[in-house]
């Protein structure tokens, strides 16, 4: 004998309002929550040892966050990555919510004493930690300890 085709389908809606249901859909935005977005090709034009911390900023513009211990700066947003949904329900009651996610990101560059770029890197920042600190401690594990912030 054989089943219905609508049966599964019947059988899966029974199960959701039964127990329950957790999801993620992904964002498909490609404008940020915050900052200004620096896609990689935009920073290719950033070598070490050839180009200066006056053309960075000429060409990515003012919108950076600037070490105060350190020869460095940073370009960070925000894009959203998506939200999560839940569902509990029974026969009686149920709830339901809803996350919203996000990816903080940010370009980093280091620069020597006269200003030229030493490094750059795309980095992936950690939410609970401040843009400024993420930026120090990039700055000292990539070796400009002991020079002071730019122009």
């Amino acid at each position: 004998m054989k089943l219905p085709i609508h049966l599964p389908a019947i059988a899966c809606a029974a199960g959701i309002l039964l127990t329950g249901c957790v999801g993620y859909v992904p964002s498909f935005s490609k404008q940020p929550v915050s900052g200004k977005r620096v896609p990689r090709e935009d920073a290719d034009f950033i070598v070490p040892g050839k180009t200066t911390r006056a053309e960075v900023i000429r060409k990515l513009g003012a919108g950076y966050r600037e070490s105060e211990r350190y020869s460095a700066l940073g370009y960070g947003w925000e894009m959203p990555a998506g939200f999560a949904f839940w569902i509990i329900a029974s026969t009686h009651q149920g709830i339901a919510g809803t996350n919203e996610f996000t990816a903080w990101r940010a370009l980093f560059v280091a620069f020597d004493s006269r200003a030229v770029v030493t490094r750059k890197e795309f980095v992936r920042l950690n939410q609970k930690i401040t843009l400024d600190e993420q930026l120090e401690a990039w700055a000292r594990r990539n070796g400009n300890a002991g020079t002071t912030g730019g122009n």
